[in-house]
């Protein structure tokens, strides 16, 4: 055999032993600048159906919450998310839709945790 071969094979448990250390210390590092932040990002109703015109909305704002990397979240500001609500296929009065976190847009390693309120009630009438 190469002496090189026998040299990886000597102390092997010890080896493997470092490598599970630094992977560990990795892992508690690279989860340790993780942290949460809360935005109040305007809400944004999309593709109201022709003919009809919103006449109210029960809240204008909604309150999220996000996990990231610490100096992402230091940079952010709330115009940086965007939420919407479709209104498709809606008829007219009233018109309650659930909101979650596939509703808000944000920025490359942010991840929406929640969103308050879950639901977005809406009147809508015929358009004049």
């Amino acid at each position: 055999m190469s002496p090189l071969l026998d040299r990886l094979r000597a102390h092997w448990p010890l080896r493997l032993l470092s490598v599970a250390f630094a992977v560990a210390l990795w892992v508690f590092v690279v989860s340790g600048d993780l942290g949460e932040a809360i935005y109040t990002v305007p809400l944004d109703l999309t593709a109201v159906p022709p003919g009809l015109d919103v006449t109210a909305v029960g809240v204008d704002v909604v309150v999220v919450r996000v996990r990231g990397r610490r100096s992402i979240l230091s940079r952010l500001r709330e115009e940086d998310f965007r939420a919407e609500v479709s209104l498709k296929g809606a008829q007219g009065g009233r018109v309650v839709s659930r909101l979650g976190p596939e509703n808000i847009s944000a920025p490359v390693g942010v991840r929406v945790l929640r969103v308050t309120p879950s639901q977005v009630r809406a009147t809508l009438e015929p358009a004049r």
